[in-house]
């Protein structure tokens, strides 16, 4: 896809940084110099109406195109998370019992809950997904088990107390 535009023009679409201060004219060259170097863009002629880009899509780009070649479909792994299917055999294995607090979950309640998060490059394999209840996967949240631990913990007491009133 080619776009004429002038560096002006582009400074001025940035908006203003963390600082408050405009993106000025030697940042916006900068970054253009590093996307040129990616090859996700191509700098051509410049006339009145500004410079020629063109822009790669993501799988002209030879890094994107080096990524994708290193995922060859015998390496990628079995999906557990976002397939239905596939999630009601992690629920069948686990009891349908939340791996964190033993509460027993129903198909309306059950979550799933990646032990290294997503983040972390967590994956989607049925090594790293648990079951999990609502009120442990949103304590949980991103965190790793050791970071949750301690609010899991406590959370549980409190359920505990609660039920026993």
């Amino acid at each position: 896809m080619d776009v004429r535009v002038g560096k002006r023009t582009i400074t001025a679409g940035f908006g203003k940084g963390s600082r408050g201060a405009k993106t000025n004219y030697e940042h916006v060259s900068h970054i253009i110099k590093n996307l040129e170097e990616k090859e996700c863009i191509k700098v051509g002629n410049t006339n009145r109406e500004g410079t020629l880009y063109t822009l790669n899509l993501p799988r002209n780009v030879p890094l994107v195109e080096e990524k994708i070649a290193r995922r060859l479909p015998g390496d990628m792994e079995e999906d557990y998370f976002t397939k239905q299917e596939n999630r009601i055999i992690i629920f069948e294995r686990d009891k349908w019992l939340c791996q964190y607090c033993g509460e027993k979950v129903t198909p309306k309640t059950a979550t799933i809950d990646h032990y290294i998060p997503q983040a972390n490059s967590g994956k989607h394999n049925k090594e790293n997904l648990k079951t999990c209840c609502l009120v442990c996967n949103s304590i949980k949240s991103g965190k790793t088990f050791e970071e949750a631990a301690p609010f899991l913990l406590k959370s549980i007491q409190q359920r505990i107390v609660r039920s026993h009133k």
